[in-house]
């Protein structure tokens, strides 16, 4: 039984540690763009992609409620999408 669990979580696990991983890539990319004024690539996502399938892939219960969390805790995901749009909205009220 314990042995079905454990591998029940092997695919998951992987999947969050990518995400973990890229999550703090992310953090630290940010951080230095926004250091140098600089700008980041739309590849951010991919953190919050492989948090949503990990969660998804989980034996965990009612996983639809907790897929949101990881995009939404990883800077490059939710949080960068609402920057993003908050700049171009900037933009675009200056240029009016």
């Amino acid at each position: 039984m314990a042995t079905l669990l454990i591998t029940r979580w092997i695919l998951p696990g992987l999947l969050m540690g990518l995400w973990l991983l890229i999550a703090l890539s992310n953090a630290i990319s940010l951080y230095q763009a926004r250091q140098q004024k600089g700008t980041t690539s739309l590849t951010l996502f991919l953190g919050g992609i492989f948090g949503i399938v990990g969660v998804l892939a989980s034996p965990l219960p009612q996983p639809w409620f907790w897929c949101w969390f990881p995009p939404l805790l990883d800077v490059g995901s939710i949080p960068a999408l609402v920057m993003m749009i908050q700049s171009s909205n900037d933009e675009n009220g200056a240029s009016n």
